[in-house]
């Protein structure tokens, strides 16, 4: 298994795309909205401080827990995109296709807020959940 922890608040991918008249989107590299490469590159480089191994080339299941200073939050399913471009612009993995399953959880941590990562090959690791009735 291998935790990686990126400090500050996560940055959704959506929020950052812009359009062109014919309704394409794309991503600036420069200028305000490019905010987005700015945290892919802030991802890769935390996992290069924290992983020292060989780039994976199998499957992971990736356990995600995004910790908020506050509730405004905003939609939790875009936030694995940024993170997984972040993971595969480090060079730990080939392609985030890799990343499957993905389980994503949100925290509210005011004093700490943080992207938690957890990767387990699933060569090794199956994944297995229950809803359960309260």
């Amino acid at each position: 298994m291998i935790k990686l922890v990126i400090p500050g608040r996560p940055i959704s991918k959506s929020n950052f795309k812009l359009h062109n008249i014919h309704g394409q989107a794309w991503m600036p590299s420069s200028g305000k909205h490019s905010k987005y490469l700015a945290y892919e590159n802030m991802i890769a480089g935390f996992i290069n401080q924290q992983y020292d191994g060989d780039t994976i080339t199998e499957d992971l299941i990736m356990i995600l827990k995004l910790y908020f200073p506050d509730k405004r939050m905003g939609d939790l399913h875009n936030y694995p995109k940024s993170i997984c471009d972040g993971i595969e612009k480090s060079g730990i993995i080939k392609n985030d296709k890799q990343l499957k399953p993905v389980l994503l959880f949100d925290f509210i941590d005011k004093e700490n807020p943080r992207v938690e990562i957890e990767l387990y090959p699933l060569s090794k690791y199956n994944v297995s959940y229950s809803i359960d009735p309260i």
